[in-house]
């Protein structure tokens, strides 16, 4: 089983073919898409992260925006910097080129101001995607690909359609010798235990348990307890009930395979097989964390809910670079099937099985991953990127 994909020098390989431009700091925002402007099929990643981080968080951003530069799906990378900031342009350049993407660092200061870095950005932009424009698809084997899935507007049919036919895709790219990500720590509570069961070492183990044991006490100690109750008002009226319902849904699209190892935020996976990463369960920061992890493509296993009438939605996560599948089980938005890529309430409806329904959403899985666009990607709609970060602001 193969898919059509980009091969990279390094060995990996990517389902679509950008140049992006990258600011190291917000205030380069405006530059990035003044750029894009003048050199059309680039990508400008904006992003809200600017000074008065601290070390932590500042760690953190720096190794998200290498992870964006270097993800497989990127030919080429230009890195933007003001002269100024808290982050260090040289360093991240330089992890994005020691991960064999190709990378340019401009500066204001050192160009010798704003017009001049428009300038010499727009033709550096413009030379990459002539370069990028000669890479052509071939094909390539299933173990190439790192997959993130999510889930969203959870409900009680969630584990019925949607999350088990993502859990077929999950399982067969890790059959395959891929990788395959899940996040949204909070929603492991409750289901930790039989998570671990899965794990492929007792250090996974160890690591898992340690992960959401620290993630509750942070809840806790902001004087929440989240456990046994139901934290947001879509899930009680999609018919949820607790916590530990919806945690025990959520690990149904992690399929079925052992887990690997546990990963910080935006840590890329250093083997195949399945990882849970420590992050929130915003999608904007989630997401963000994964394509800088190295996915190539997400699958967002919607149960239903208001969100699921608005073509971008639910939250703001869409990360210009990799390509979002989403598909829903919900019988009640077979109105708004344009909005996603597949609709699998047939299995709740009782027209077709789900094994039926999984292999057909494999095939259509190797479509995009081949080429074929998703539903957001013909949409004009972008978001500034919403950088995680934990720590109090100077």
């Amino acid at each position: 089983m193969r898919f059509l994909g980009y091969e990279r020098p390094n060995g990996r390989a990517g389902i679509r073919n950008y140049v992006c431009i990258i600011p190291v700091t917000c205030c380069a925002n405006e530059l990035a898409c003044a750029i894009a402007d003048g050199a059309t099929g680039s990508v400008p990643l904006l992003h809200n992260y600017g000074c008065l981080r601290l070390k932590p968080d500042n760690e953190r951003a720096q190794r998200t925006l290498a992870g964006l530069g270097s993800n497989p799906n990127v030919a080429a990378t230009i890195l933007l910097d003001i002269g100024c900031g808290m982050l260090e342009p040289e360093i991240i350049a330089q992890q994005i080129a020691t991960a064999g993407t190709r990378v340019e660092l401009i500066s204001v200061k050192a160009t010798g101001g704003y017009h001049k870095a428009v300038q010499k950005g727009q033709a550096t932009a413009r030379s990459m995607l002539a370069d990028a424009a000669l890479l052509q698809r071939s094909p390539l084997p299933l173990g190439l690909l790192s997959l993130g899935v999510k889930c969203g507007g959870s409900a009680t049919i969630s584990s019925a359609a949607g999350h088990p036919v993502t859990g077929h895709v999950v399982d067969t790219i890790i059959d395959h010798g891929g990788t395959v990500i899940f996040s949204e720590t909070a929603e492991i509570i409750g289901a930790e235990h039989l998570l671990s069961r899965r794990a492929a070492s007792e250090q996974v183990r160890t690591d898992l348990l340690e992960t959401v044991a620290r993630f509750e006490r942070m809840i806790v100690d902001y004087g929440v307890d989240i456990r046994g109750a139901q934290p947001t008002p879509g899930n009680i009226l999609s018919g949820l009930t607790t916590l530990e319902e919806k945690s025990l849904g959520a690990l149904v699209k992690t399929g079925t395979r052992a887990l690997t190892g546990v990963l910080d935020y935006a840590e890329r996976p250093s083997a195949h097989g399945l990882y849970l990463m420590d992050s929130p369960a915003w999608p904007s920061h989630m997401f963000l964390g994964m394509a800088a992890a190295g996915t190539q493509a997400f699958i967002f296993s919607l149960g239903g809910g208001v969100c699921g009438i608005f073509p971008s939605q639910p939250g703001t996560f869409r990360t210009p670079i990799v390509p979002t599948i989403k598909l829903t089980g919900d019988p009640t938005l077979k109105g708004e099937q344009d909005f996603f890529d597949f609709y699998v309430a047939s299995v709740i409806e009782g027209t077709e099985t789900r094994d039926c329904a999984a292999e057909r959403f494999l095939q259509t899985f190797i479509a995009i991953a081949s080429g074929k666009p998703t539903t957001q990607e013909y949409s004009a709609y972008r978001e500034v990127l919403d950088m995680y970060a934990s720590g109090p602001m100077m």
